[in-house]
This record gives structure tokens, sequence and C-alpha cells, in this order.
């Protein structure tokens, strides 16, 4: 993007203040944004881009991009992106997210993968009076001071790591492309401050080469980190090692130039932990309200894949011994540590016991005992980051009471979900008075709740709102909770927020727990019992499910066949081990123009974490026009009516994997035309004799209840056996006296699986007339009804032929009537042609004639007596009769309703 690069490279000579962190660096733009996608990056792209950034030899990149992540350091990017840094040799920046203030919001890959350096969006004083024109008013005590943007994502990974590893500036006014009609345009986000601190590390990168210091990727890392200076105010969490010093960090490699190892990588990771992470994480209660000992391995690792002699002889001679050193005293390690190649681990003991609530960070660093001045002067040569979570007390109803909050300010608190608890209104008041006195500018508050769920990114369980509040005013957030985990609540005075800032906060866990969770109906199975539980206090209850969405299952049109992609783009660098694809086809028939959602459970929701490299669907028409793209995060694609091919792609350079694929079901979903709403009952005698629904009622704390849903009375009729109606069901009720958004929040899913449908019930035909007609009675009928049939065919033609007064059809109508001036079939077929909207305007007398004539040939008295009483249907003369006056019933609406119609128009 522009906008980032200028923020590392960019130099402009008539205004020096504009230029960025390097302006002398050459830039190389790798364009991995899809623009079908909404510039949404792809697996396919960044890893053509690392290709490319190692085959034109680049020194430093950069990412602006993240997502959300399920695994740290997992995943085919995570592999690709350690060898980019540690074989290859590239420095790799990106920035943390912005998802913050809530700790462990820190994106991927930036903040997850522990090769790349994840980097925090800084403001200082300077930059909010020059780019954000605000006015600190040091008399009035309305001083910001300089701090991460709140939105700025916050550490640890949740392995652990620091998720955070250093701070930059995060906002600057920057070029953007011609196409907005502007030069430049104020921009922020750790989208910045991650290529300004890319530009810083072009700087020691270019200091280096013009020294003949070897440039390796954690020889950079370490002059960075150990020479980062710490901001006051702002957690580690916040901002890692601190903010960049360029200057400290030339001074460090100079200093440090000749030091043993400095370009060795050391591993750490925690070996008694599931997933052996990179750091201690301590968050739920059953794990910090215990001491507990851990193994901390250290690995030294040299570049990968090195098999030089001299690089085997430094595996072979390297040994070091270190200091070890804890930052608290909460956390106690060995005096000493002897390392040697292939690494070795040493005990740890965490005591979280007497730690208050909130959250606490430790480090143990590991120096160069043979350093010859002081351990400060090179700086740790490993460190192990410990962060412990400590709750409040367990409690169905919090008061935190009132929170005076300093500029920027974030408050946090770790709450214990009770058991039971489905969600929790948290209830924020503005604590000033509304007194014309007293200053009644909005104040705005940011509120995060974020639990972190296994094997779930943070956002899939997360509330973020921005509250303006104003004096005295209240507001009732219900954000949904998981008993059991811990909930962080995170309060924050947005950065910019000015005067003074005080709120009441106070939390209140509720909840309808149902088991089973989660609904599964199918067709037959005489609907589905749940029951429904309050464990806390008493609740009300008002069952309420809906059927949203439909889904359909699709199969392969023939097994997929892997392909070796091109060697130009596909050939990955490590070995010229080249990429394959799988592409797989499927077909299903759009009944309707719509929309739809093809879903592939087994690949979606991951990107930078994915096992495979990229997964991409196209849709295309009957005719082959393309329709629509989705990839890791599907979303909609807009069809016609009619055929609708996907072809999805899967893509790796191990081949057995995509073998694997090779008859991947995948999924097509779609919005239903119309909801479903599933009746409710309090009992299955009800439920299977349709009395009452269940209605609302209270539910006594400590009891249950039983609650039946009933499968769906009706089905659209485009959905066939095996497909899934999904939708959702709620239990509690939604309270209206609730200011804000108070209220019971989503629902719990429900699904049903279509049975088989029922036969159509084939027409029943009455019973035949002898026809005693002669033939040529029958022969002069068919003619006639030749004659009109192709009268009508004429019917569709608009134009007259050169010379004639009359078109086809009208000459040919007039010439009929002569013959058959009172068959009703004519003259009906006159009136719909005079009718007609290119006509009509000039024609109306003509329709209200005909339907002068028609009306006497259907007497009114006549249809009157038939219909008045029922006709005998074992009778084929009765049976024959009925459906002739049928006939002309239909003729005799229509042409009440054409003649009435013209009428009004000649009036």
């Amino acid at each position: 993007e522009e906008s980032t690069s200028s923020s590392s490279s960019s130099s402009s000579p008539s205004i020096h203040a504009m230029s960025g962190v390097a302006p002398g660096a050459n830039i190389i733009s790798f364009k991995i944004g899809d623009t079908r996608l909404g510039s949404m990056e792809t697996g396919t792209s960044l890893t053509r881009a690392l290709i490319e950034a190692v085959r034109l030899k680049c020194d430093v990149i950069n990412l602006s991009y993240g997502e959300g992540c399920v695994m740290p350091n997992r995943g085919r990017f995570a592999e690709l992106a350690d060898d980019l840094v540690h074989r290859h040799g590239i420095i790799f920046v990106s920035s943390a997210g912005n998802d913050g203030p809530a700790i462990s919001t820190v994106g991927a890959p930036g903040g997850t993968t522990s090769a790349i350096l994840s980097i925090a969006a800084y403001i200082s004083p300077a930059m909010m009076a020059a780019e954000y024109s605000m006015k600190n008013d040091k008399d009035k005590g309305n001083t910001i001071p300089g701090t991460t943007y709140t939105w700025s994502s916050t550490g640890p990974s949740t392995d652990g790591n620091h998720g955070v590893d250093l701070m930059a500036p995060g906002g600057a006014i920057a070029s953007v492309p011609n196409w907005t009609l502007q030069r430049n345009q104020l921009m922020n986000g750790t989208s910045m401050s991650s290529p300004n601190a890319t530009g810083c590390v072009a700087l020691l990168l270019s200091a280096c080469k013009a020294n003949n210091i070897p440039i390796q990727p954690n020889r950079i890392r370490r002059a960075l980190e150990q020479t980062a200076k710490p901001m006051p105010g702002i957690s580690v969490l916040q901002q890692g090692w601190g903010m960049i010093q360029v200057t400290k960090a030339w001074e460090y490699i100079l200093a440090n130039k000749d030091a043993p190892y400095e370009d060795v990588n050391f591993e750490v990771s925690i070996d008694n932990r599931v997933g052996r992470p990179k750091g201690v994480y301590l968050r739920e209660p059953y794990e910090s309200s215990i001491k507990q000992t851990l193994s901390v391995n250290v690995n030294p690792c040299f570049k990968k894949m090195d098999v030089e002699e001299e690089t085997q002889r430094r595996r072979v001679e390297f040994e070091m011994l270190l200091n070890l050193k804890s930052t608290v005293p909460w956390v106690q390690c060995p005096d000493h540590f002897m390392l040697m190649h292939n690494g070795r681990s040493f005990k740890i003991e965490v005591d979280p016991t007497q730690l208050p609530p909130g959250v606490h960070t430790a480090k143990i660093m590991g120096y160069d005992s043979t350093n010859t001045t002081t351990n400060d002067s090179r700086g740790a040569i490993f460190s192990v980051p410990i962060t412990v979570v400590r709750t409040l007390e367990e409690e169905p109803d919090i008061r935190i009471g009132k929170l005076e909050f300093a500029p920027t300010e974030v408050k946090r608190f770790f709450l214990s979900v009770p058991a039971g608890a489905t969600w929790m209104d948290v209830t924020v008041q503005d604590c000033r008075q509304n007194k014309a006195e007293v200053d009644s500018s909005p104040r705005l508050m940011v509120l995060h709740a974020v639990q972190l769920l296994p094997h779930m990114a943070y956002r899939d369980a997360e509330t973020q709102k921005y509250l303006n509040l104003l004096p005295s005013e209240t507001n009732v957030s219900s954000i949904k909770v998981h008993a059991g985990m811990t909930c962080e609540l995170a309060m924050a005075r947005y950065w910019s927020t000015a005067g003074d800032t005080t709120i009441d906060v106070r939390v209140q866990f509720r909840g309808v727990t149902p088991i089973p969770e989660s609904v599964a109906m199918k067709c037959g199975g005489g609907g589905a019992m749940v029951r429904v539980s309050s464990d806390l206090a008493d609740e009300m209850i008002q069952p309420s499910a809906t059927l949203t969405k439909w889904k359909t299952a699709l199969t392969p049109k023939t097994e997929g066949i892997v392909t070796p992609l091109s060697e130009d783009r596909d050939m990955l660098p490590v070995e010229n081990k080249r990429i394959y694809q799988l592409v797989l086809t499927y077909e299903f028939n759009q009944e309707e123009a719509g929309s739809f959602t093809p879903i592939v459970p087994a690949l979606q929701g991951v990107l930078y974490e994915s096992a495979y490299e990229s997964q991409l669907i196209l849709a295309f028409d009957g005719d082959k026009k393309y329709l629509g793209v989705s990839d890791a995060f599907p979303s909609e694609i807009k069809a016609p009516k009619g055929k609708v091919t996907l072809r999805l792609q899967v893509r790796h350079d191990d081949t057995k994997l995509l073998e694997k694929l090779k008859d991947l079901p995948i999924w097509i979903e779609r919005k239903l035309d119309k909801d479903i709403s599933l009746s409710t009952y309090a009992s299955k005698e009800s439920m299977m004799t349709g009395s009452s629904t269940m209605k609302k009622r209270m539910l006594k704390k400590g009891t249950c209840c039983s609650v039946f849903l009933q499968e769906p009375s009706s089905i659209p009729t485009s959905c066939k056996c095996g497909d899934v109606l999904m939708g959702s069901v709620s239990y509690g009720s939604g309270e209206a006296s609730l200011p804000g958004n108070g209220k019971r929040p989503g629902g719990y899913p429900v699904e049903f699986i279509v049975g088989p449908k029922m036969e159509a019930k084939k027409e029943e035909k009455g019973p035949e007339v002898p026809d005693e007609r002669s033939i040529e009675e029958k022969l002069d009928e068919a003619v006639r009804k030749l004659k009109v049939d192709e009268l009508q065919k004429l019917g569709s033609s608009k134009e007259k032929k050169e010379g004639d007064k009359l078109s086809p059809f009208e000459d040919l109508f007039d010439k009929l009537r002569k013959d058959y001036n009172d068959h009703i079939p004519l003259l009906m077929a006159g009136l719909k042609y005079y009718d007609q909207k290119e006509k009509r305007s000039n024609s109306l007398q003509d329709v209200v004639d005909i339907a002068d004539k028609i009306l006497p040939l259907i007497p009114e008295q006549d249809l009157a007596a038939h219909f008045g009483m029922s006709h005998d249907k074992e009778d084929p003369k009765s049976c024959k009769e009925h459906k002739e006056w049928e006939e002309k019933k239909s003729f005799r609406i229509e042409a009440l309703a054409r003649k009435a119609r013209a009428l009004s128009d000649l009036n």
C-alpha cells in the first residue's frame, strides 16, 4: 500500500517533514490484497509474495495485514515465515493488530508467529498536536500523555509469547493514491507503526552493510529489543520491549559486532505444557491459584539447513554458561544454566497465590556470564515471558464501583464466570451530575470483553462497544459468556478523550442453561426436548426458535486431479519444491435468483494457521460467466436462476495432503425467503395435540423445566431430502426495562434435517363421456381450434406489414369473427390482444366492445344456477358440464375486469 510504504521510506525533498523514516530505501511492492475479495489477503498471494521476496533478495519486509488466530505458531504460513527469516535471512516485520484494549488480542501473523517482529501503535503528545490538532492544556490538567492507541492490540499471544515485541509511531499524514483526489491523508493503525519500524530496520541494515557487519535477523532483533525504551504508564503487554531507538540499537550492534553467537536464535518453549508454548500464560483460576513447577527448554538454533563445515563446527563447539535472573519475587529460577547445542531445560517455580486480582507479568532473563562488563551492556541472550491472571472472587453480582480514569488509562477486571451463567449484564453509569455548571461533553469509553476458548480465536468470544456517555447516562450491555472460563472486562478511556472521567460499573451474571446446547431435529423424529435450568437467580423464560437459513451438501462431479503449478510464481525457494493444486468441480441448480454462500468446513475459518497453503472458490453460471469468489472467510455470492458451477482450488507442496481431499464434500448455504418460526411447548402431549404453546414463565433459582420444540409445519419447496434448515433458539426473556441494549444476547443453534417428501397426488380424472359427435362435427371443431391457436400465436406481433392497414392478428381476427362470432375462446383472444400494454391506449373502445360481446354469451343467471347446486362427480356428463362452466366463469371474470379497467381509463 502506498500509505504504508510512504511511512517507511518516502522521500519528499520539498517538505522534509513528510519524508519517511528511511527515505533512501528501495521499495518493492507485493500485492497480496485480492480485489475480488475487497482487498482481503489470500494464502496464495501471501506465499507468492514470500517467494518473490527471496528471489529478489529483499533485506526486510513489512506486512500490514492480519486476522484473529486459532493456534499461534501453527500452519503453513508460519512455516514459510520461519524459513524466510531463519533460512533466508530476511527480517519480517508486521502489525500487531487493531483489536485492543483487552489482552491477548494480537492478530496473525504479526503477534502470533515468533519469527516475526510484532509492532504496536504509539501516539506521542507531539503527534496529537501536529496530526490531530489536539490542545494539551497543562494548566487545566488536560494533558494527555504518550500512549498506545486504545485499539492497538495487546499481548500476550495465547501461547504465552510476548505478542507485542516493539512499539513505533502509529499515525502519519501519508501519501495516498491519486484516485482519492488528494495527495496526503491522515492515517493511523498498527498498519502504520509496522512500516515505521521497518524503516528503522532498514536504517540499521544500511549501516551494517556500510561497516561490513554481518546481517542476521537475530542480530538486528536483539539490538532493537535490548535498546528499546520502555515508556511510562504503558504496560509491557501493550508496548513489548518498548519504543524503538535506532541510534541506541546501532550503538548496541557496534559494541557487540564481535560478540559470539549474536546471530543465534534462542528458541524458548515450556516442556510440560500442552503444545510446548513459547511462554508461561496462567489465565484460568485453576492455573493461577496454585504454585507450579515448570520446565523451560532453551534451544540455540543456527541458520536453518546450513550444513557448511564452519557452521557445523560452531554447533559442536557451542557452549554458554548463563546467569538466570527473575524480574519478580514470585518467580524463582536457578542462578546458573549451562547451555549446549540441541538445547537443555531448567526448572522454574511460579507462585501466583499471593498476587492480587489483575494481570501480572514477569520475565526470566538469561545473561552471558562470560561478559566482562555488566549484564546490561549486552542485554539478555534470551527471555522467558510469564503472564499470570488473577480473577476477582466469583460472585453472581459484582459491584466494581466508581472508577476514576486518568487520560488514556485502561482498567482491567478478570471475572470468574460462575457455573450456570450464559450472559452478563454490564451496567456503566457516568458519575457526573446533570447540572448546568458541569462539563456536559460526552466521554468516549471503550468496553471490551474477551474470553479465550480452546481452539478458537479471541474474536469468537469477544464483545467490544464504544460508549459515548453523557452526564448521568446509564448503559447496559448484555454479553454472552461461557461458564468456567475467565472473562476479561477491559474499560478504557479512549486515548483522545479529554476531561475528568468517572464511571460506576456493575456486572450481573445471569443464565438460562439449556441441555443440550445445540438442538438437532430430524424429519419424523418427534421434535426435540431441551432441559432448561437456572442456577444463579430467578429468571423469566420465554423460549423462541426461528429457522433462517438452509444448506445443501454437494459432492464433486468427478474425482479431483492434482497438478503442478507454474515454475515462475509457485516454486518454493526451499530445494526448488513445486507447489501443487487440487481442483474440484461442483454443480447445483439455483431455482430462483438470489444469493448463496459456499461453505467448506474442513478448510475455512483459518488463514495464516491453516494446514493448507490456500483455498479459493470461483463461481460461474450456466453460460460460464463469472459470478463471484469465496475464500477462507466465505461471503455471499449472487447468482441468477439456473445452473451454477463451483471450482474449488486447494494448494500445497505435499501431494499426499491434497490427495486426501479428492472427494471433499462442501455445503451451499442460503437464506430462507421467509423465516420459519418453531412452536415451543411445555410438554410433549401439548406438542403432539397442538394445544397452547409455552408461555412466558418464571424459572426459580435451582430449578429446571423442559421445553419441547416442534418440527417445522412447512418446508420450502426448494429444500430436498438431506438438506439442513438452520437457525437459533433462545430461552431467556429480554427485558425491555433495561437501558441501552440490555437484553438476552444471541441464542443457541438449532437444526432440522429435511426428510423425503410425500409423492404428489396425481390429479384424478373424472369419468369420461362418450363422444357421440359425427366425424364432420369433430373435424369442424378441430379446424376451429387450430385457427384460434394460430391466431393466438400472432398476438405477440407488434408491427404491421408495409402498406397494410391492419396487423396480421387484426386481419385474421376480423375474418374469423365472420365465421365464429359467438365462439368465446376466439373473442377472449381478441380481448387480450387489444388490452396489451403496447396497444390498449388506442384500443380501449375495442376492449369494451369485445367484452360486451362476451358477457351475454355467459349469462350470470346460468352461472349462479349451475354453481348453486353440487354436481354429480360420478356422472361423466355432469363432470364434463362442470368443467365447461368453470372455464366460462373464468372467462366472464376476466372480461368484466378488462372492461372495467378500460372504462376507467376512457373516463
